[in-house]
């Protein structure tokens, strides 16, 4: 291979060449991740597509196509038989969707086993806990006693997908190449297991790796307060929306609801073209979101750009330092949207003092004087002067090496916190014409004010001239 080549390599793809997963015992080819050969098991998962079916020709060609360009099974959907699924229980209704927690039994797919000749999966003995809550009255689906493996997924019901859009679907691709594009920049994402059909709605279901400690906008206040974590954890996030961007595509709805928590270190990106009813064609300036993360051009009509994420990006980190969700006080309504296009913008707090010695409050103190100028820049009202994600990471990156290791909670703030999921749920927002009424009134106001002041000075210099000529006269 010519160096030109090999430098045009991403990480991934320098593994797969180097040979470090090792070659294939069948074809002798190398293979793309461990327990997994490209050449040979998508032809083993393509002689199995006669076996399933979702009912829907484009939900099939989508699962397909991931499984004939899969390297490894992160690149893997399956379509998953809605038998296979236990313990469902309701977790959260957002703007388009509902959320459960289930057991899917015989856990996912994670490679082939050459000795045995066979497919591997992921799972684990189920706990007497599970059986437990197979006995409670709000459980659908209920374990079996004599069903032992399995794993815990995050189901996201579609609402409305009996009747799913082919707009709907088309952009979720989009974000199936995306994930398939991030496996080339090492970027961890959200591992989706596959798609399933509720029996009786026919709605469509998205199974999901279940994210144990829930989502950022509960967990505000211990990033608060432990900015060596809050510093990683935007690392990773803005490191999946730049490698998004550079696939030219956008979140269009960012926010602290759609940040999913891991382990307090572990902070990952949801619901990436999800955010929109599944059952009707989109228009082009149909505006969906959470109010307080919309930019305010978007909020004029305006389309969703990738600086329209840079500044929901924004609001996130102003969320981070302040230990509460942005404008959790005001009303999520039209007047909230006219104020933020007005440069309404989060009231910024003070510092706060977590460390006793000294030198390292001094160093938090800097980086968060930084910190709190790069988040000014990304809500910027001109789209063009916010930052890029790249230089956000690098940022990002950099404070989180220099930053003291370290956190103190006062014992007063609640470490977790629920706020009600009526004010950030996504929704259709339909006031930019209204908006851009009563903005364009003011803007037009303002224009004739300079003009009327810029003639008032022009006609006060005129007059003090020709006051002056006289005197001049007088005085010869």
């Amino acid at each position: 291979m010519s160096k030109t080549i090999e430098n045009n390599l991403s990480i991934y793809e320098k593994t797969i060449v180097n040979q470090d997963f090792g070659l294939c015992l069948d074809c002798n080819q190398p293979k793309t991740s461990f327990y997994w050969c490209q050449n040979c098991d998508t032809k083993r998962l393509q002689q199995d597509f006669n076996k399933w079916t979702s009912g829907n020709d484009f939900i099939d060609k989508l699962i397909q196509e991931s499984q004939l360009k899969a390297r490894n099974y992160k690149d893997v959907i399956e379509w998953i038989p809605y038998n296979n699924l236990r313990n469902m229980k309701y977790l959260a209704q957002g703007g388009f969707s509902v959320v459960y927690k289930a057991i899917l039994l015989g856990g996912y797919l994670s490679g082939w086993d050459e000795e045995k000749q066979q497919w591997m999966r992921v799972n684990s003995e189920l706990k007497d806990e599970d059986y437990e809550n197979a006995k409670q009255e709000n459980i659908k689906s209920p374990l079996n006693e004599n069903e032992k493996y399995g794993t815990h997924v995050a189901l996201k019901c579609l609402n409305n997908s009996s009747r799913i859009n082919e707009d709907f679907l088309y952009e979720w691709k989009n974000y199936l190449d995306f994930v398939y594009s991030s496996r080339n920049r090492n970027t961890i994402l959200i591992k989706l297991y596959g798609i399933t059909q509720d029996p009786e709605t026919l709605n469509f279901m998205i199974a999901m790796e279940y994210m144990t400690i829930g989502c950022l906008r509960s967990n505000l206040m211990i990033k608060k307060y432990n900015p060596s974590n809050k510093y990683i954890n935007l690392c990773n996030v803005i490191q999946s929306l730049s490698v998004l961007h550079k696939c030219n595509l956008v979140h269009g709805d960012f926010h602290s609801g759609n940040l999913l928590l891991d382990s307090p270190e572990l902070l990952l990106i949801s619901d990436l073209g999800l955010s929109k009813p599944a059952d009707k064609p989109l228009k082009s300036d149909d505006i969906y979101g959470v109010l307080p993360y919309i930019a305010p051009e978007v909020l004029r009509g305006e389309p969703y750009t990738k600086a329209a994420d840079i500044y929901s990006f924004g609001i996130i980190m102003w969320e981070m330092s302040s230990g509460i969700p942005a404008f959790n006080n005001i009303s999520q309504d039209f007047g909230l949207s006219l104020d933020i296009c007005q440069g309404l913008r989060p009231e910024i707090d003070e510092v706060p003092n977590i460390f006793d010695d000294t030198e390292k409050q001094k160093i938090f103190e800097k980086i968060e004087v930084e910190y709190t100028e790069l988040m000014k820049r990304c809500w910027d009202f001109n789209p063009n002067k916010r930052p890029t994600a790249e230089e956000l990471y690098i940022n990002f990156n950099e404070w989180y090496r220099e930053v003291p290791k370290g956190m103190r909670i006062p014992e007063t703030e609640p470490l977790i916190q629920n706020y009600p999921s009526t004010c950030y749920t996504s929704r259709k927002i339909d006031y930019s014409a209204k908006l851009n009424e009563i903005l364009n009134q003011e803007e037009l106001s303002s224009k004739i004010m300079i003009n009327d002041s810029e003639s008032i000075s022009s006609e006060n210099f005129e007059s003090v001239q020709v006051f002056n000529d006289k005197e001049e006269g007088f005085d010869k």
